[in-house]
């Protein structure tokens, strides 16, 4: 897999370091899954300094997980392999990638953010952006980075609906093309206007506990977030979980916003499976109004599932007692 030249480059990288590293494998069943582990077993022979294990964190393509945060969907050989190197010596102390200020900004981070990397390993600007961006999400542990490989996972860029790189996508919402700098990224990442924030940022905000926070947000601007509304439907059960939690705080603190989400999750209902179905007929309990009621009595009959129908009786119990 490797050639000799970047076994030279591993090895003379490995002369310089003075600190142990750790890369985890998370388990797949991708095709690809064989790559990863047959470079990273290389990796770890050619660079004693590295230590290989596996790792519990999913994810569905395979990676290389230098950091909680940091995930490589690449193999990182040719070009790609001198901004892996620095991305793991940048571990140790991240300050001198960054750009003047820049780590002011970093402690400026209100949320966690979602970044999303497409590269091709023959594109000649992508390590600059992987050079540019590793050192951020070191620092910052609100900052998830995602590299992918596009050409080696062409359906996830087609999924993302990327058509060249390097590709950058922050929560699947703003994107840029080419090379971008560490203060043009912070500048959005800052100071963004939180309706915009899209599913994937809104389920790293739940899943660090901060519920309250996406809840406030939404008081705030008067709205139901779009981004917010998918997470009632994700696949997810944990994610539906944090998701109902803010609807039961807004059904307390906002009864005139929270009901906005009626009609989104009746429109969706149909289309979901029965798991997501149940949760949706929880959360317009808490939400309904007599409209509500109504419909729920309508769908009532046509409910083949025990669950489903036991879920829209506890509904209809919970909207009558509101009324």
């Amino acid at each position: 897999m490797m050639k000799p030249s970047d076994k030279e480059t591993i090895q003379a990288w490995a002369q310089k370091q003075t600190h142990a590293m750790e890369i985890f494998l998370p388990r797949t069943s991708h095709p690809e899954q064989a790559d990863f582990d047959a470079f990273a077993e290389e990796l770890a022979r050619l660079a004693p300094c590295i230590r290989v294990r596996p790792s519990d964190k999913k994810s569905d393509l395979p990676a290389l997980c230098i950091a909680d945060n940091v995930l490589f969907c690449a193999l990182p050989l040719e070009k790609e392999l001198a901004p892996f190197l620095e991305a793991l010596a940048c571990l140790s102390d991240p300050l001198p990638f960054l750009a003047d200020n820049i780590d002011t900004m970093l402690n400026r981070l209100a949320h966690p953010c979602h970044l999303t990397l497409f590269i091709a390993l023959q594109c000649p600007h992508c390590p600059g952006m992987v050079r540019t961006l590793v050192p951020l999400a070191v620092h910052s542990q609100k900052i998830f980075l995602h590299i992918i490989d596009g050409s080696l996972f062409p359906e996830t860029a087609r999924k993302y609906k990327v058509l060249s790189a390097p590709c950058l996508i922050l929560d699947q919402d703003y994107r840029w093309t080419g090379q971008t700098s560490q203060r043009e990224i912070l500048d959005m990442m800052v100071l963004p206007d939180p309706s915009q924030l899209g599913p994937e940022t809104l389920k790293n905000i739940l899943e660090k506990g901060d519920a309250q926070w996406i809840c406030q947000q939404m008081i705030q601007a008067g709205q139901i977030f779009e981004g917010f509304a998918a997470l009632l439907l994700h696949r997810t059960w944990s994610v539906r979980l944090g998701a109902i939690v803010v609807v039961e705080t807004l059904a307390q603190k906002a009864p005139d916003l929270a009901v906005q989400l009626c009609p989104i999750l009746i429109q969706a209902f149909h289309d979901q499976e029965v798991s997501v179905q149940g949760d949706i007929l929880y959360a317009l309990g808490e939400v309904g109004t007599s409209e509500t009621k109504a419909w729920i009595q309508k769908i009532l009959p046509g409910l083949a599932h025990p669950d489903l129908t036991d879920a829209a009786q506890d509904a209809l119990a919970a909207i009558g007692n509101e009324s």
